[in-house]
């Protein structure tokens, strides 16, 4: 029934019809049943050039993995595509109650990820509290992203400040990571 459902919605219909009908999801999915306010954050959306290389990047920082869904191609198109045979792939990814929905299109965009300025409207960056900076640095760039060390930034002593660190992803969306200021 699943393999049938999923052939007439695509995968990320099918993720949320199946969550709203409380049937199981063996699949890591959004956010899908609304509170009292009838309303539920789902998730964040990125758009990704290789669904693998950042699926992998995305791992190694610890998100739980769903797998891909092939999404109709009106979705590509609302999303804004002008491609005649753009297909969409999707695969959401959880930590912390936290989905993002990594996004690959086909033909993949050619224009630069958001540079992450909070000079240009809409998402500015991604941030994670973390135990090290420079060992999740050096995780991040183990996976195919960059720090961005000119934006390292210490406040207060060590113990007790804050260690601040921009990176991107592999596909240049910003990420800062902080954690606390090392001795």
């Amino acid at each position: 029934m699943r393999q049938e459902l999923s052939r007439i919605l695509g995968g990320a219909a099918l993720a949320l019809a199946l969550s709203t009908s409380g049937m199981a999801l063996a699949d890591v999915g959004p956010n899908a049943k609304p509170d009292a306010t009838g309303i539920v954050f789902a998730n964040v959306s990125i758009s990704v050039a290789d669904l693998d290389k950042s699926t992998k990047f995305y791992q190694a920082l610890g998100f739980e993995v769903g797998d891909p869904h092939a999404v109709p191609a009106p979705v590509a198109k609302a999303l804004g595509s002008k491609a005649k045979d753009a297909k969409l792939e999707i695969r959401f990814l959880k930590r912390d109650g936290i989905v993002l929905e990594l996004v690959h299109l086909t033909p993949s965009p050619k224009r630069a990820a958001s540079g992450g300025s909070a000079t240009q409207l809409g998402l500015a960056h991604i941030a994670f509290r973390v135990d090290d900076v420079d060992r999740i640095a050096g995780i991040i760039k183990e996976n195919g992203g960059k720090t961005v060390d000119a934006s390292r930034t210490k406040l207060g002593p060590a113990g007790q400040g804050i260690d601040i660190l921009f990176c991107t992803d592999p596909d240049g969306t910003m990420m800062e990571i902080a954690g606390p200021v090392k001795g």
